[in-house]
């Protein structure tokens, strides 16, 4: 199973990555997921827009894409609460760190045996989490 990290969003462009997407059409639907965290990231996104036609096509594709996702949005819970304080001391030990978000959606992944898909393996692999990048 794989969590998607918010800049797999790509898809989501008007002219997104070929590699990304051809990686996308290459999973099954069922194995991939978002976070909770994901979707605040993508929503603050959109909200942050001024409302005219770009708004109205982002939120429109979110609408679509909350839709394909409805049962497969992972939630921070507490679980991953555990994981991201595991995951935050040991990269604090190694003199690593991430951004809390990453840290986050990589708890949400690790803490339930799943896999990130990111262009920024660099974060989660500090957060110790496996992680796959669709852009290579």
């Amino acid at each position: 199973m794989i969590v998607l990290d918010t800049n797999v969003s790509e898809a989501m462009k008007p002219e997104p990555n070929p590699a990304v997407l051809a990686w996308l059409n290459d999973q099954a639907a069922e194995t991939l997921y978002i976070s909770s965290v994901t979707l605040a990231e993508l929503l603050f996104g959109i909200q942050a827009l001024p409302q005219g036609r770009r708004w109205h096509l982002l939120d429109g594709t979110l609408n679509a894409l909350l839709e394909l996702f409805r049962d497969r949005v992972l939630s921070f819970d507490t679980e991953a609460a555990r994981c991201y304080a595991e995951l935050a001391v040991a990269a604090r030990n190694g003199g690593r760190g991430f951004p809390t978000p990453d840290g986050y959606i990589a708890a949400i992944a690790a803490s339930r045996g799943f896999i990130v898909a990111s262009r920024d393996t660099a974060h989660f692999e500090a957060a110790g989490a496996a992680v796959i990048n669709p852009w290579s």
